[in-house]
C-alpha cells in the first residue's frame, strides 16, 4: 500500500473524501451596520466591526482552524484564507490529533456573516491564493478539489498522481507528484480542472517521505522554487523550464524577494552555523558570509529588490550581492558560553525587527543604510503578527497591540478583555489578516472578529 506524509509528518493510508455542500446559520455577535469603539483603548485604535465565535455554529468543542494546513490532522493553528470579501476558514472539533467533521466555512469580511458551510474531510493542504475565484485543495484520495468563494460549490478532479505539494498562484494551479524516495517526482502547472494544462517537468530529486517539507513547492517570489530533501531547482513559472539546481546538505534555505535563495551553511556533526550564502534566480552563488549567525524571520516582506537581504551581520545587494554595511544589532550573546544568534525576526518595507532575548530590547533598524532608528525595552512576550503598510500588529495573551516601525512608539492597544469578556475567547495562536490601512481580521482557536478605524 502506497503511503503519503501528513501535516506532522506522518505517514498515512489515501482515503476517500466525500464533499457536499450543505446549508447553517450563524449568529452574529455584533450588527452588521455599526463598528463600536473598544472601552478602554485609545481614539487612533480601530473599532470592533463584528465578532463571530466557533460555538455560535452549534457544535460544541468546535474550533477554527487555517485551511492551508489541511484537516486531516489538527494543526493547533487558528487562521483564515483571505478571499478580499470572503474569508475561508476551517471548522473542526479537536480529537487527539485529529479533526471531527471538519467544515470551511466562508464568511463575509465585513460583516461576519455565514455566506456558505461545506463538509471538507480529508484535505491535505490548500493553496493560500485564490485561482479564478475559488480555493484549490488536494486530499488524501489523490483529488483535486476546488470550493466556489461565493458559494461553496465543489468541484472535483481526480487524478492517477500522487500529490504532495501544491501552490498557487495569479490563475495558476502547481502540483507536485511523484514517489520521492525513488527520486520519481513532477511538477505541474494548470488550472483546478485541467492540472497540466500549461506544462509538466520532471525533476531528478528526492527525500523520505518523513522529511518531506509542507512548503516543498514556493511560487510566490517570481521564481519557481522545488526543494525535497538535500535538492533544490529552480524553475520558470511559465513554462517550467529548470533554470538552477544546487543541493544545501545540512544547510537551511529560504527564498525571499526578488527570487534569491538565502541558504545557512551548518555543521552536520554538531549543527553549528558555519556562513550562509546568497545565491540569485540563475543559481549563482552572488554573495557569502562567514558569520556564524543567521537570522531567522517569522515574516519577510520587503517593499521590492532595492532593500538589501540579511547574511549573519551584514545587508547585501538581493540584485548583486554587493556588502553594503554591517551592524552588530543583528548579533545577539546571550553569555559568554552561548552561541550568538540572530536578532532579526520580521522585515516589513525597508524595516528590520530586531529581537535581542538576553538585553530584551527591541529594535527598528533600516536596512537600507543599516542605522538604527530606535530601540526600546521589550516588557511584553509578543508575537509579531502583520502589517497594514502603515503599523505593525503585534500580540500576547493579554490583547493586540500596534507600533510605528519607524518610531517603535505604539500606536494602539487593544485589550481582548475589552473586547469579550470571556478569558478564553481570543487566546491562543491567532493569525491577523490586513485589509487595508486599520482594517484587520484577527482569527482565533473560538473567535473571530473583524477590526476597522472608527469613523470620527
Amino acid at each position: 500500500m502506497r503511503t503519503i506524509p501528513g501535516l506532522r509528518n506522518l505517514v498515512l493510508a489515501a482515503v476517500a473524501a466525500v464533499v457536499t455542500t450543505v446549508g447553517a446559520v450563524v449568529v452574529h455577535s455584533q450588527p452588521e451596520d455599526t463598528t463600536r469603539k473598544i472601552t478602554g483603548t485609545a481614539d487612533s485604535a480601530p473599532g470592533l466591526a463584528w465578532s463571530t465565535s466557533a460555538a455560535e455554529f452549534g457544535r460544541t468543542g468546535a474550533q477554527f482552524r487555517d485551511p492551508r494546513w489541511g484537516t486531516e490532522y489538527d494543526t493547533d493553528g487558528a487562521g483564515v484564507i483571505d478571499g478580499g470579501d470572503t474569508l475561508v476558514t476551517v471548522l473542526g472539533v479537536p480529537d487527539d490529533l485529529h479533526l471531527r467533521d471538519p467544515m470551511l466555512v466562508g464568511i463575509d469580511a465585513g460583516t461576519g456573516a455565514k455566506r456558505w458551510q461545506t463538509p471538507a474531510a480529508d484535505l491535505t493542504g490548500c493553496g493560500s491564493a485564490l485561482v479564478d475565484g475559488r480555493l484549490v485543495c488536494f486530499s488524501s484520495d489523490r483529488a483535486l478539489v476546488g470550493y466556489d468563494l461565493a458559494t461553496g460549490e465543489v468541484t472535483r478532479t481526480p487524478t492517477e498522481w500522487f500529490p504532495f505539494a501544491l501552490a498557487t498562484l495569479d490563475d495558476r494551479v502547481y502540483v507536485a507528484e511523484g514517489a520521492v524516495e525513488s527520486d520519481d517526482v513532477r511538477v505541474h502547472a494548470g488550472t483546478l480542472t485541467d492540472p497540466e494544462a500549461y506544462w509538466s517537468r520532471a525533476f531528478d530529486m528526492g527525500t523520505s517521505w518523513e522529511d518531506l517539507p509542507f512548503d516543498a513547492l514556493d511560487v510566490s517570489h517570481g521564481q519557481g522554487v522545488f526543494t525535497l530533501g538535500a535538492d533544490i531547482a529552480g524553475f520558470d513559472l511559465a513554462d517550467g523550464k529548470p533554470t538552477w539546481t544546487t543541493t544545501h546538505g545540512c544547510s537551511d534555505a529560504a527564498v525571499t524577494g526578488g527570487a534569491v535563495l538565502v541558504r545557512a551553511r551548518t555543521d552536520c556533526g554538531g549543527h553549528d552555523i558555519t556562513g550562509s550564502e546568497l545565491l540569485d534566480r540563475a543559481g549563482r552563488v552572488i554573495a557569502t558570509s562567514d558569520s556564524d549567525v543567521t537570522q531567522t524571520l517569522s515574516i519577510d516582506l520587503p517593499t521590492d529588490d532595492t532593500v538589501p537581504v540579511l547574511l549573519g551581520d551584514s545587508g547585501y545587494d538581493r540584485r548583486t550581492g554587493s556588502l553594503l554595511w554591517t551592524s552588530a544589532d543583528l548579533i545577539s550573546t546571550p553569555r559568554e558560553t552561548d552561541a550568538p544568534t540572530g536578532t532579526a525576526t520580521a522585515i516589513f518595507g525597508d524595516i528590520a525587527l530586531l529581537r535581542d532575548i538576553a538585553a530584551r530590547t527591541t529594535t527598528g533598524l533600516d536596512l537600507r543604510t543599516g542605522h538604527r532608528l530606535w530601540r526600546t525595552d521589550t516588557t511584553r512576550s509578543d508575537t509579531i503578527l502583520g502589517w497594514d503598510g502603515h503599523t505593525v500588529v503585534l500580540s500576547d495573551y493579554t490583547g493586540l497591540w500596534a507600533i510605528d516601525p519607524r518610531t517603535g512608539a505604539t500606536s494602539w492597544d487593544i485589550p481582548f478583555l475589552a473586547v469579550n469578556a470571556d478569558p478564553g475567547a481570543l487566546t491562543g495562536s491567532g493569525q491577523l489578516t490586513a485589509h487595508g490601512e486599520g482594517h484587520f481580521i484577527y482569527t482565533a482557536d473560538h473567535t473571530i472578529i473583524g477590526l476597522r478605524p472608527l469613523q470620527h
